[in-house]
């Protein structure tokens, strides 16, 4: 069997080098237009067009600024300086438990290797390479997951995490293999792949090759008294080792064939990688919105999507990474967004001042203590909306220390810290949806109203018990302006015994309320409207105990509409930030934007109630107009606590909602909450009646459904299209585009050939049919024919509608 990968890597097109600067992701000519003018007609063009063609110049950017300065780089760090950033290697030691100090392959290696599709014409793109070659030969494995070699009491005496480097390791095999020497390739296949050590307490070591173990979900065992407790791994580290054992058994199984511990479709591994994934669309992340997992997790699809050889794990990574992106959409606004996560409650990413109000950055996560979510630059680079990125940003962090230097000092930029994450993301096949990205870059598309349900699962849906919560996500978006529920505190996301995961930084957190508007060089949190508290006070679930009652429920939000206790308005809002009555604010657009919208707020003690509308979608509406109606749809508006109040909205909608602050309801000393909506007549985009009432459902609004268990439905209603993502047979995925072109996996519609095969068949990668009348018998109709190189002598009668492929080389096919 030929050992080459069975993937072929599409190239970008070619950059000029000298265009790009090497201390930031430069975006400068490599974005769009921060508003993109009315035509003629007065309608707004489709920014997508313009956002993919300059895909390429903004990854160019991202390589330039991981790779650094090309004459700077270095194989080994210098001593003293074990993880110095121009180095391709890093020293690690990990004392008597371990061989150490060992030299670890750095993620920059990636960066190093894609440098020269990116600039074919400049002379550093095989000095590059060469370097990345010599840096694979004089690299070791290292330790994965969460800890590295040797346990004292149950507690790991050093961190792993080589999973994570073994994600920017996944490309270089898959992707550049025929750009690496033989000796340089195969041990990063056979060593440094395949050797990813798993050290878990009172359990034999494991690998990420072979194998995968019954207890997957664990990090060991711990012995206390009589007694033994299972000590939970974190959902990321799950993933990426789960990922990185599967992808490189395909990679073994070529050198290896037919041994059984390299087929994953007999050695667990195939099981545990569709478990994990379809429990996605199910039922979202455990460690959700993570600071900053989510980066870990998405490293695993991207991978898995990109180089699984079967179709199950290929679509259902694609179909997660769908549904994860559409999440993002709707959740963020230019990029930016203030929302519940799970992990890691601790330092700057909870930073908040003594009334609870956030004071973190909402772009920067990768300068010291900034704080941010970390996905925005992400989908900057896949969305091409860099509006939020348009000015520089003055900030410092973290704001006890004195001024220093701002966070982004240069227009169009983002900091160099998320060259190596994107490059990634750009080598990688993943590419948005066409309805997903329509929502991120086409602001008036913007008009929405959306629940995420999250519930406990059962160990025996996912082992683990890491799915242990009940809590909502909520955001009220229009292309003016986005209104996010801070959500509600969550139990432990690791609940493993003897200690094990309960720690502050896995809890779930709420955060305030957020009123966030578009573009307005709005940096961090300080400038967003904020209503009610920062909390990570949980509640007792599922038999946990965590504290007495919860501390806020954050879920006072509606289509233009917030609600709760205490609030902050920033000096922009035109808001007094004290004081009893109904307060009014007009935010018209300055002529270089086209966002705007009008404010009424109502506040009785500490008690408030928000209204917005937006100007840019109705903007024959007058401010005295929008004054006057709402004061006469609200004459008498009171507030009192756990008193259920109405209030009518600008086009009718009358909301039903109730705030608290002294443990009235739902065990939570303070909270807010919309019971209901009555929707109006009217436009539907201006009512959302189409987002509905129905919280019990993973997913409900009128972007993002789940008509039924394992099935998400993308709308966007502007276009008027869906993509459907259906797994609700764990045997048979269906993927329905926005177009009506379908993908499905599983039940026959793949099929494997090799001609040279000579043992058993049953039509998978593992086990293929050597004939083409074989697969053909057993392919479903309308499936997949993948054919490894070869030739063949064959009579057959198509009886039904198939598609060949060769996979990995040429095949010759004649007529008997």
């Amino acid at each position: 069997m030929d050992t080459h990968p069975y993937y072929q890597r599409s190239m970008p097109a070619p950059q000029t080098g000298q265009l790009f600067a090497t201390d930031r992701i430069d975006l400068q000519g490599r974005h769009l237009p921060p508003y993109l003018q009315p035509d003629a007609s007065g309608a707004l063009p489709d920014s997508r067009p313009l956002a993919n063609s300059l895909f390429d110049a903004r990854a160019a950017a991202a390589v330039c600024a991981a790779v650094g300065n090309p004459f700077e780089v270095t194989i080994e760090p210098p001593p003293g300086d074990d993880s110095n950033s121009n180095a391709l290697l890093e020293r690690k030691g990990y004392g008597n438990e371990g061989q150490g100090p060992i030299l670890i392959l750095r993620p920059k290696c990636l960066a190093a290797m894609a440098f020269g599709d990116y600039f074919p014409n400049d002379a550093n793109g095989p000095r590059l390479r060469g370097m990345v070659s010599d840096a694979i030969k004089a690299a070791s494995p290292g330790w994965c997951g969460t800890s590295g070699p040797g346990w004292d009491d149950c507690q790991p005496k050093w961190e792993g995490n080589y999973d994570m480097n073994q994600m920017f390791m996944l490309p270089l095999a898959y992707a550049y293999y025929d750009q690496l020497p033989p000796a340089a390739r195969e041990k990063l296949i056979t060593e440094l792949l395949a050797k990813g050590a798993i050290d878990r307490d009172n359990v034999d070591l494991t690998w990420t090759s072979g194998f995968a173990p019954d207890d997957w979900f664990t990090v060991g065992h711990c012995d206390v008294g009589p007694a033994q407790f299972a000590i939970p791994e974190t959902e990321n580290h799950v993933l990426m080792i789960a990922t990185a054992r599967y992808l490189t058994n395909q990679l073994l199984y070529q050198r290896h064939r037919p041994e059984l511990a390299y087929d994953n479709r007999r050695n667990g591994c195939l099981d545990q990688v569709l478990l994990l994934l379809r429990n996605k669309l199910r039922d979202d992340f455990a460690e959700y919105n993570a600071k900053n997992y989510q980066e870990e997790t998405r490293h695993a699809l991207l991978n898995l999507y990109s180089y699984a050889y079967e179709a199950e794990v290929r679509l259902g990574a694609g179909m997660v990474l769908d549904y994860v992106s559409a999440h993002f959409a709707v959740s963020s606004c230019d990029l930016r967004r203030m929302v519940p996560f799970r992990r890691r409650n601790e330092g700057m990413k909870v930073n908040h001042d003594v009334s609870g109000f956030m004071d973190i950055s909402l772009l920067e996560s990768s300068i010291p203590d900034g704080g941010a979510d970390p996905m925005p630059a992400h989908f900057a680079l896949h969305a091409g909306n860099t509006r939020a990125y348009q000015f520089p940003d003055d900030s410092w962090w973290p704001r006890t220390a004195h001024p220093g230097p701002p966070a982004r000092p240069f227009p169009w930029m983002i900091t160099s810290n998320f060259g190596t994450e994107l490059v990634l993301e750009a080598v990688c096949d993943h590419r948005l949806a066409p309805s997903v990205h329509d929502l991120f870059v086409n602001d008036l598309h913007r008009r929405f109203f959306q629940r995420l349900h999250r519930f406990s699962m059962s160990i025996v849906e996912e082992p683990g018990r890491q799915r242990n919560c009940d809590n909502m996500e909520i955001y009220a978006g229009s292309p003016s302006y986005l209104i996010s529920a801070g959500g509600r505190p969550a139990i432990w996301v690791i609940p493993g015994e003897y200690g094990h995961g309960y720690q502050d930084q896995n809890l779930g957190v709420a955060v305030p309320i957020s009123f966030m508007r578009t573009n307005g060089g709005t940096y961090n949190a300080r400038d967003v409207i904020q209503i009610m508290h920062f909390s990570d006070r949980p509640t007792a679930e599922n038999g946990i105990s965590a504290a007495p009652h919860g501390g806020t429920e954050n879920y006072g939000v509606a289509p233009d509409f917030a609600c709760g206790v205490d609030a902050h308005f920033p000096p922009w809002s035109g808001i007094p930030e004290s004081g009893a009555g109904v307060f009014f604010a007009e935010h018209r657009p300055i002529p270089t934007e086209l966002a705007g919208f009008y404010l009424a707020v109502h506040r009785q003690r500490d008690f408030v109630v928000l209204e917005a509308f937006d100007t840019w979608r109705h903007p024959e509406v007058s401010f005295d107009a929008f004054k006057a109606r709402v004061l006469a749809n609200n004459p008498n508006v009171t507030l009192n606590s756990n008193q259920e109040s109405v209030y009518t909205a600008y086009f009718g909608n009358r909301i039903h909602y109730v705030i608290w602050n002294n443990l009235e309801r739902d065990d939570h000393y303070v909270g807010s909450n919309v019971e209901s909506i009555e929707y109006a007549a009217g436009d539907p985009e201006d009512t959302l009646v189409d987002a509905g009432n129905d919280t019990a459902p993973f997913l409900s609004g009128n972007i993002l459904t789940s008509p039924r268990d394992g099935v998400v439905e993308i709308h966007n209603p502007s276009l008027g299209t869906t993509l459907t993502l259906d797994w609700s047979d764990q045997h048979h995925l269906i993927r329905t585009s926005e177009t009506g072109e379908v993908q499905q996996a599983g039940a026959g519609y793949e099929v494997w050939v090799d001609f040279d095969w000579t043992g058993p068949s049953t039509g998978d990668f593992y086990r293929p049919f050597n004939t083409l009348e074989g697969a053909l018998n057993a392919a479903a109709d309308g499936g997949v024919i993948r054919m490894m190189a070869g030739a063949k002598r064959e009579r057959l009668t198509i009886h039904k509608r198939v598609r060949l492929t060769a996979a990995g080389g040429a095949v010759t096919l004649r007529a008997h």
